[in-house]
């Protein structure tokens, strides 16, 4: 009995923690997909314009073909909200007060959204 349990606590505990990490990254694009989906600014793609609902639908339509490459929330801004993949070109948020890449603009809010949730 013993042994069978040394045999599976690693699997349990890669098991635990690979939940964990899966959970907290399905957190923070959630975070940043409502961030952008309630967001009055513009997201630019390939120079059209689209709303925040739009451009949403867009990142996680990009996150399910990409899913298997994303592994940190990093990875989910890099690969599906931060340019075209057919062009390159870096998509874009218009504000009312900024224009900066989508990148930079998910950084900051990825960020703030983790320093909130170290605090708790």
């Amino acid at each position: 009995m013993n042994k069978l349990f040394t045999m599976f606590l690693p699997i349990c505990l890669l098991a635990a923690v690979t939940h964990a990490a899966s959970s907290e990254l399905q957190a923070e694009i959630q975070f940043l997909t409502n961030k952008v989906q309630t967001s009055p600014c513009q997201f630019i793609r390939n120079g059209d314009k689209h709303s925040g609902v739009d451009a949403a639908e867009h990142m996680l339509s990009k996150y399910d073909y990409f899913a298997d490459e994303i592994h940190t929330a990093e990875d989910f801004i890099r690969k599906a909200a931060s340019k075209s993949t057919l062009t390159g070109k870096p998509y874009e948020v218009k504000c009312s007060n900024s224009h900066i890449t989508s990148q930079q603009w998910l950084q900051r809010h990825l960020e703030d959204f983790r320093q909130a949730h170290s605090q708790q």
